[in-house]
Parts: structure tokens; sequence; C-alpha cells
């Protein structure tokens, strides 16, 4: 890092100096879009097993160039980027994130003209996450807050034609800051980006050009003719009759104008609705309201069936056809029962029995009886596709809640590995462990312990 620095403040200070020696008239500002492409890998720290392979991504924005003089200049770009990163280790337990960030990210060059064809960029780079998708097979990597929201990377390339319309580059990103924040999983390990970005900019100003010299202009002689009554407007009605004399009129109405009472800017004589402002594409009325919702035809979506605002002028949608509006449904992309909000009665329907996914004392290992009930959790999820469910692990008093937790975790984490094995989308399933903290039973006897050890499904509202 402080290499790079004492590096850019010497050629800054070589830009100067081009600046000073420099008495070409200054270039005019110009501007335009690029497009990219992203090959990027992140280098680890603090974490030995895990490694990365280089992926692509991609790039697109916009950039200002502020010329200086005629060799150095400055330009800002703003580029929505996205950079994609792939895991080499394939276990569950080792791999770290496995996906893609997309970033806000804000260069500011410094560019130097070696000649017409050639120019070298450097400077920093501010980039802002905005969002990630994680494809990692350990799925616990899932929310941006868990990296650093701003980062700096140090940047540096070519660009050839840089006074052409279309301008190829190509530059080097050293990311100096730990991405991972303090909320990444896995012992925080240090993450460090670096790429290549390789694109093209095009131009969207022109190059000035030197104005033709005008030819002489020749006057011709002015030949003076008596004076005419005077019509300041034009309309035809001289000043000394028209009422109106600034304003074209017509004659019928003492040379103003046709009047428009309402003032829609259509006039009385071809207004339908004189006195209510309209258009004219209605006569001067207003647009109308077929189905009195207080929305008009051009703005209703559905001008025949009152509606609400909201949904354009249609009725709430019930997007799963259960007879349980949107607004009210709790599961508004799997049908239900309006007995149940809208959701499916699951445990009715399948005769499902949490009661009845259970552990022995202290392991997370799924006994032959949990694994027939959980066949009907199976049949639940196929027959309706796109249903997700929270997955929550439980235990009994036994130890103290630093086992207890992780042990709760582990057999929601055994009941989504034994449905992921029954082909079932890891993806639709979210798993929490709470330990000894909601028992259904009495702790005090071995029954009641044993139904204590159970796993519980809650479907995501």
């Amino acid at each position: 890092m402080k290499k790079l620095t004492l590096l850019t403040l010497t050629l800054l200070t070589v830009f100067v100096g081009v600046i000073a020696q420099n008495k070409e008239p200054k270039p005019k500002t110009s501007f335009g879009i690029l497009g990219a492409g992203n090959y990027t890998k992140f280098r680890v720290e603090s974490y030995t097993p895990n490694t990365y392979t280089a992926a692509g991504g991609g790039a697109f924005g916009v950039w200002v160039n502020i010329p200086i003089n005629s060799f150095v200049s400055i330009e800002p770009q703003a580029q929505y980027s996205y950079l994609r990163y792939v895991s080499n280790n394939t276990s569950p337990s080792l791999q770290l994130f496995d996906g893609i960030m997309q970033y806000q990210s804000f260069p500011v060059f410094v560019k130097i003209k070696a000649n017409k064809d050639f120019a070298f960029i450097l400077g920093p780079q501010f980039d802002f996450i905005n969002k990630i998708t994680n494809n990692s097979a350990a799925k616990d990597i899932l929310y941006k807050s868990q990296f650093r929201s701003q980062t700096i990377t140090w940047t540096a390339g070519v660009e050839l034609f840089p006074d052409c319309f279309v301008q190829p580059y190509i530059r080097y990103m050293y990311g100096t800051q730990n991405v991972a924040g303090p909320k990444y999983p896995s012992n925080e390990p240090n993450l460090f980006n670096r790429g290549i970005q390789a694109g093209f900019k095009f131009r969207l100003t022109k190059v000035a050009k030197v104005a033709p010299v005008p030819a002489p202009v020749v006057v011709a002689p002015v030949v003076v003719e008596p004076p005419k009554p005077k019509d300041t407007d034009g309309d035809g009605i001289t000043d000394d009759v028209d009422k109106c004399p600034t304003v074209p009129g017509v004659a019928k109405y003492g040379g103003c104008p046709v009047p428009d009472t309402d003032k829609d800017g259509i006039n009385d004589e071809n207004d339908k609705c004189p006195t209510v402002p309209g258009l004219a594409k209605y006569g001067g009325c207003p647009i109308p309201d077929t189905d009195k919702d207080g929305i008009n035809d051009e703005e209703d979506k559905c001008p025949t069936v009152p509606g609400l605002a909201k949904y354009n002028g249609c009725p709430i949608p019930d997007t799963d056809g259960d007879g349980v509006n949107d607004e009210e449904d709790k599961c508004p992309t799997v049908k239900g029962t309006v007995a149940n909000a809208g959701c499916p009665e699951l445990a009715a329907q399948y005769k499902f029995d949490n009661k009845k996914v259970l552990f022995n004392t202290g392991t997370a290992v799924l006994t032959k009886a949990s694994k027939v009930e959980l066949e009907k959790v199976v049949k639940a999820l196929t027959d309706y596709p796109s249903l997700k469910l929270f997955v929550d692990g439980h235990t009994d008093n036994s130890g103290s809640d630093k086992v207890n937790v992780p042990l709760s975790l582990k057999r929601a984490n055994a009941v989504k590995a034994y449905l992921f094995s029954r082909k079932i989308d890891a993806a639709r399933l979210v798993t929490d462990g709470f330990g000894s903290s909601k028992p259904i039973a009495d702790n005090k006897t071995a029954k009641g312990k044993a139904l204590n050890r159970r796993v519980e499904f809650r479907v995501q509202e």
C-alpha cells in the first residue's frame, strides 16, 4: 500500500511538470459510455483450505474526460460491475463464498497520452457492494452485510486511440483491503480482489472542427415605401381596430383569440366541456372513469372493473387462486385454505407429526421412524414446488446452551440433508437451532426429554 501511494505521488509530480511545459491549447471535455469484461479471483489469507480460480464477469457504465492540457487529463467513471468467484474447494464444510458480487464502482484515472494512438491510465477505484449471489454448497453466506460495504482498489493500464470514437482499453485491478467483513463466517478469512478488466469506451461527443469563413454579405439597396397600417400580432386585423393588438385573434372576437373558459388549451368553439378542463382527444372533456373507482381509464389497467390505485385500477390479485387475496395471503404463491390464511394445511393434509422426527440423546442421527415421517414432508414439497419451509432444531435440557444450540442446528441440517438427498432443492429450506429454549414436554421425565429432541417445520411467510 505504501509503495503504491509513493508511486502515485511520483507520477503526479511528473504530470505537473508536463502540464507546466505544455503550451498547446487545451482540448474540450468529452464523455461517453463503456462496456467491459472482468476476469477476477480472490487471494485468500488466514484460511489455507480454500483457493480460487479466475472467472469472468462484466461491467458497463459512463465516463467523463476532463483535459488539463493536450497530454494529461482526469477521467472519472461510474460502473455497474459484477465479479464472479469460483472456489476450488468442493467440500461444504471448508468452502468459502462461491458466486457473484455486484458493485457500483467509481474509478478516478489520471490519463497520460504518449501519442495519438496510445495512453497510460492509473488511479484509485472506489467500490461499493450492492448485491451478492451465493452458489456455494455450504449455503451459509447469504447477506451482503457479511462483506465490507466499501473498499479501495488500485488500478493501472493502457488505452488505445484515446482521441477516437471507439477506445479499447485494458487495466489491472489490485485490491488492498480485505473484502470480508466482521460478520463473515469460517474464522474471518482475508479475501483480496485481484483481476483484469478489458473493454471498449464509446465517445458520444464530436471532435471540434474549424468553422468555415463566412462569405461576404451583399447588402441590397433599401427601397423606401410608404407606411402601411400597423398589425402588431399579424392576424390580418390592423391595430386601430384590434381589441387584442399583441395577440393573434379572429375578426369574430374583435381581433382577440377564441376564448377558452376552462383554460385547458381547447377553445370554447371546439370544447364539448367548455367549463371543465379536459383533453383534446376527449373533445375537451376530462379523461373518463368507466368503472367509477377514482382512477381514469388511461391509467386504469382494468377500466371496467373497480379496483385500487396501488394495483393500477385492478382488484387485489390472488396469485395462487386459492380464494385469499395476496394482501391477506401469508403464502401468496402457494395454494392454501382460507382457514389457514392462504397457506396449505400440511400437517392435516399429509398427516405429518413433528413429534415423530426425534433423535437420541446427544446425537444428530435420524432414526428410522424419523425418516418415515420425513417422507411425508418430501411428498408435500413435491406437490407444492414453490413451497419453502423453516427447519427448526431443538434439544432437551441435558447439558448447556454452548452444547445444545450447535447440536440443535446439526439436527436441523441433518433433516435438510435428508430432504436434499430426496431431490428437494436446499434453497427451499432455511435451518436454525434453538437448543433447549422451546420445550414441548416436561424435561423432568425421559418421555418428555425424548419429545423435546426434535425437528419442527414452519411454512415461510
